[in-house]
């Protein structure tokens, strides 16, 4: 699910609706305007474009505001300079919100991470940005602090700060033909890097809840009152086929991949060009099982997207010299990260810590219930990449 930003502008959303039917076109040439702004609307988790122009309304009449005291705070913890306008929000993401901060040096975003993205954690992430940067690819710049850290803890929290970038909005969905080959270039390149990195697979993407764990989930849902319960009843068997397909890697094959380059982490920046937000995720993985995660979130929303899987490999292999051999097991790690999210998010849902949190996890449960990956999609996308 795409998340609005704090101020979204209605005239940059109709630009996203003009950006995605031209994606929807080109395997749907009698898809309308009305088709483009109802299937945007979905992606931010509304029911329809009325639901979305709201929802704008409704955020230009309730800027979030930062806690007194945030951006000198944060200007201090890294060095930032003095403090020359109020803190501008920016978005709020399952992290947290990121903020625009403007000092007499320049002017900074500033972002909430979890509390397991340690400052050790960031820097394997920058290791890996540091290198792509340096074949070509388009990234913010980190921030230190004057102890040399990545990660500072303000006011109770993790935090990261960046130079500030101008950029466009994240890559609409379904993905269209050319930002596809752009991404399949990006990890290409990446995975042509062979950074070594001798740390095991993020438990995330290997380990999942088990059957019981998951109808104790669906009674929670239930007793909350859930509108959405009898949808995750429904989806319980499907889940439990997914977890049949088990992960088979080999310790010699991993690489240092950035872990989680979806949508959401990507902008559009100048001349098209993508501009890559995120690198803390950043850990070992075999291009193999990576590539599979991409296809899952780059061709298979909302349905799958075969000139999107044919493009990506076809900028994958000329970045990276060939195409990897795939079987359904090239989707485990991305079944156990999906798992994981949904089970998360639906958490989140039934108990949030917050009102910021109980909105988008709300939306973001809907959205997952009602498009599950399946092994049937699953087969799909893999005849679909097949050279």
């Amino acid at each position: 699910m795409r998340f609005l930003p704090d101020k979204p502008s209605l005239g940059f959303l109709r630009q996203e609706a003009k950006d995605l039917l031209a994606a929807l076109r080109e395997s749907s040439p009698s898809a309308s305007l009305a088709d483009a702004q109802r299937a945007l609307a979905v992606e931010y988790g509304m029911r329809d474009w009325a639901e979305l122009k709201s929802e704008v309304e409704r955020r230009a009449a309730a800027v979030p505001v930062a806690p007194d005291g945030l951006a000198e705070a944060l200007a201090e913890a890294f060095g930032l300079g003095v403090v020359t306008a109020p803190p501008s929000p920016v978005s709020f993401t399952p992290m947290g919100r990121c903020w625009s901060i403007t000092t007499d040096r320049g002017r900074w975003l500033a972002v909430t991470v979890y509390a397991w993205i340690t400052n050790d954690q960031a820097e394997l992430g920058t290791r890996l940005r540091d290198a792509a940067v340096a074949a070509g690819v388009v990234a913010p710049t980190p921030v230190r602090s004057p102890r040399g850290e990545l990660v500072e803890t303000v006011c109770d929290q993790s935090w990261r700060v960046h130079e500030w970038i101008e950029v466009g909005p994240a890559p609409v969905i379904p993905t269209s033909a050319g930002v596809a080959r752009r991404v399949g270039t990006t990890y290409g390149l990446l995975h042509s890097l062979a950074l070594p990195s001798e740390t095991p697979i993020s438990w995330y993407l290997t380990t999942r809840k088990s059957d019981a764990d998951w109808e104790k989930l669906l009674d929670r849902a239930r007793v909350a009152g859930k509108s959405w319960a009898e949808q995750l009843a429904e989806a319980l068997p499907v889940l439990a086929d997914l977890r049949r397909i088990e992960l088979e890697a080999d310790p010699a094959d991993l690489i240092l991949c950035n872990s989680n380059l979806i949508p959401e982490h990507v902008r559009i920046g100048h001349n098209d060009e993508l501009v890559i937000t995120e690198w803390d995720f950043a850990g070992s993985l075999s291009p193999v099982q990576e590539v599979g995660y991409a296809l899952t979130h780059w061709a298979l929303r909302p349905t799958l997207n075969r000139q999107a899987v044919t493009a990506f490999r076809d900028g994958y292999t000329e970045a990276a010299g060939s195409w990897p051999k795939l079987d359904i097991s090239s989707f485990a790690v991305a079944i156990s990260g999906w798992l994981n999210w949904t089970y998360n998010t639906i958490c989140e849902a039934i108990d949030p810590t917050d009102a910021d949190q109980s909105d988008t996890a709300e939306r973001g449960t809907l959205d997952l219930l009602s498009r599950p990956i399946s092994r049937a999609s699953l087969q799909e996308l893999l005849a679909a990449a097949e050279i």
